[in-house]
């Protein structure tokens, strides 16, 4: 089973965290994260003050300024992220220089596909909805699904804001896939899903037509439909929406359809998921490749801008069966 190194070189970052640092955390928490267990022992960590939101997902980081972060104290943010998969960091105040050298600790931010703010690095993207725009259409979702190596990990900074609205749900495949009755595992234990791009309303905003009907014409992508995540030994569903996860290898395309249609469903129960509501400065960071996610557009017609980075996928993210 390949294994993730928790402790990243990067630019700026603390190296490999030091022999001593990594036996300190990992026989602190050890129990928490590779034990089974569903929930983060929170006095195990002694340089982030983490507080758990929901019991499926999410956790609040305070009291840390993310432009001073010892290594310790980036290394138990990485383990929390593997456990509690969406981070809430309140009260923030980077510059754009700064928000890519925080998102460093998880590996190595790529140039972002849409609209970049003047001045900007090419890495941190805008979601910038105006006065005048409307979302039309929106759905659960993860992205990149469609790709050999799907995204792990992915952050949102809130810059501009609506008066009320606006806020951010997210669910966990992996107690999504803990949730389902015992039959129903044995069943899809073996099955793959096919994953394709489907070309949406954010389309236009992040591509030209050429390049749209370039990446629509990509062949599908195998990914299994329970996953393992190596990181913590758990289960995960892969399913995404149905434009983008479109049919099981190993059935006949309806009776795959209508079992992908029933699994992305059961996902959407509320014991499975965590509600962000943004305040300005708020920044979270989450595990893409084992949550959904449904941008709520309720704010029209205020204006709503959120800086997004996403970290570069490696071998590593490369889905693995359960």
């Amino acid at each position: 089973m390949r294994k993730r190194n928790l402790f990243p070189n990067s630019l700026g970052i603390c190296g490999d965290g030091g022999q001593a640092n990594q036996e300190y955390f990992i026989g602190a928490i050890s129990s928490a994260l590779f034990g089974g267990s569903r929930y983060l022992f929170m006095n195990s960590f002694r340089h982030i003050n983490i507080n758990s939101i929901t019991p499926a997902l999410g956790a609040a980081v305070s009291d840390l300024d993310l432009r001073q972060l010892s290594c310790e104290a980036q290394a138990e943010i990485r383990h929390a992220l593997v456990n509690r998969k969406v981070l809430v960091f309140p009260k923030q105040n980077l510059t754009a220089d700064q928000y890519v050298e925080f998102m460093r600790i998880f590996g190595v931010p790529v140039q972002e596909d849409m609209a970049v703010d003047e001045g900007h690095p090419l890495e941190v993207g805008a979601i910038h909805f105006r006065y005048h725009e409307r979302q039309t259409k929106n759905f659960w979702h993860k992205d990149h699904s469609f790709r050999e190596l799907p995204t792990r990990v992915l952050s949102l900074y809130a810059k501009l804001l609506p008066p009320v609205g606006g806020d951010t749900l997210f669910a966990s495949l992996e107690a999504a896939y803990d949730g389902l009755p015992r039959d129903m595992k044995n069943m899809i234990k073996d099955f793959h899903c096919y994953h394709r791009v489907t070309r949406t309303q954010n389309t236009k905003r992040r591509h030209s037509r050429e390049e749209a009907d370039a990446m629509e014409s990509l062949p599908p992508v195998l990914h299994p439909l329970v996953g393992l995540n190596p990181d913590n030994g758990r289960k995960y569903l892969f399913v995404n929406v149905p434009i983008y996860c479109r049919s099981i290898a190993e059935l006949p395309t309806s009776a795959g359809d209508a079992l992908l249609s029933k699994l992305y469903l059961h996902v959407q129960r509320p014991e499975f998921h965590l509600r962000i509501t943004w305040a300005p400065d708020t920044l979270i960071v989450w595990e893409n490749k084992y949550t959904l996610h449904y941008p709520v557009f309720d704010y029209f017609p205020y204006e709503r801008k959120l800086w997004r980075i996403v970290i570069e996928a490696t071998e590593a993210d490369r889905p693995q069966q359960a």
